[in-house]
């Protein structure tokens, strides 16, 4: 564990409160031997002052951080603008952090925005690459909310995954489809994870065998969507169907069946997930599954507010789904 500010004031003989003062290098009047001392202690513990501990009593109560996996993704700055909807109409402003799925990086966010005392973090993301300190939240009293992330410790809100997975599924098997292909998240997504869970029960529910074959990880990007696509479709028996857990990837999908020659939706049905604003103009319009991301942000913004991001006593709110039927997906062929 790293060294906490009581470890410096025990190895350097002397109160919490005077470590405090040096490390944040104020005019406080301290002598030259006990600063030489907490100085040492601090440099033999590799003690490393974030800002946590001056938060305890001047933390800026106006700020509210969001850490989202990739802004470059629709998705995120939508759920972002609906945090920044509602906490704009109540005086808070918002920082907002991409992490690029980088653990390392998203520990320095979290760092950095701690320090800046923020009241509130809202973690957009179903990915495992944020892990957040329990000893500096709790010093801090900062509210936390999980956005699409499944957690027991925080609020969260997320999406109905494995419903919207189950429909998806049904859809496709009652446009005669039997083989049908799975463009997966990145690992560690629950979203990704509960949307094949609900797909694979409408297959089973079917009677419908779902191949291992017929499942590849896309990544949430195009070009994972255009790589898991050919894998796909180069498998013994090729799917019929696709069912890619983001439009992003459902594009990247889309390119990929286009340069193997291949029409959609007559040779392969393709569906998306999320619904962004692209995918009404591709051609083929994407059939997706419509998930109001806005909203996403204006009920995690509205948990914090009603003081509902403390561990003490976590809420749990799903947001629905619903499908959009476009031409990708070939049921509006007749």
């Amino acid at each position: 564990m790293p060294a906490t500010i009581r470890d410096v004031a025990a190895e350097a003989g002397v109160s919490v409160a005077t470590v405090s003062r040096v490390a944040s290098g104020g005019d406080y009047p301290i002598g030259a031997e006990t600063k030489a001392k907490v100085l040492a202690a601090i440099e033999k513990l590799n003690y490393r002052p974030n800002g946590i501990a001056k938060g305890l009593t001047q933390r800026n109560s106006r700020l509210v951080g969001v850490i989202a996996p990739d802004m470059s993704n629709p998705y995120y700055p939508e759920v972002t603008r609906g945090i920044e909807d509602v906490a704009g109409a109540k005086g808070y402003q918002v920082l907002s952090c991409s992490t690029d799925r980088d653990p390392a990086r998203a520990s320095a966010t979290i760092d950095a925005l701690l320090a800046k005392r923020v009241a509130a973090l809202a973690v957009i993301g179903g990915g495992d690459e944020v892990v957040l300190p329990d000893r500096d939240l709790d010093a801090l009293g900062t509210e936390v909310v999980m956005i699409g992330r499944a957690t027991r410790r925080f609020s969260t809100v997320r999406v109905e995954n494995v419903q919207a997975g189950h429909e998806v599924g049904r859809h496709l098997i009652a446009l005669g489809h039997r083989r049908i292909g799975y463009v997966a998240g990145h690992p560690g997504s629950t979203a990704s994870d509960e949307r094949l869970r609900g797909f694979r029960r409408a297959l089973k529910e079917a009677g419908v065998e779902h191949r291992p074959e017929h499942v590849e990880r896309g990544g949430y990007t195009e070009a994972g969507g255009y790589d898991a696509t050919r894998r796909l479709m180069h498998a013994a028996a090729p799917p019929s169907a696709i069912f890619a857990a983001s439009d992003r990837m459902a594009i990247g999908a889309l390119a990929a069946l286009r340069d193997m020659q291949l029409r959609v939706p007559d040779d392969v049905a393709l569906v998306g997930f999320d619904d962004i604003p692209m995918a009404e103009y591709l051609r083929p319009a994407l059939t997706t599954v419509s998930v109001s991301a806005h909203r996403l942000g204006t009920e995690a913004m509205r948990l914090l507010l009603d003081g509902s991001g403390r561990p003490a006593r976590p809420q749990h709110l799903r947001v629905r789904t619903r499908m959009v039927i476009r031409e990708s997906c070939g049921a509006r062929r007749n």
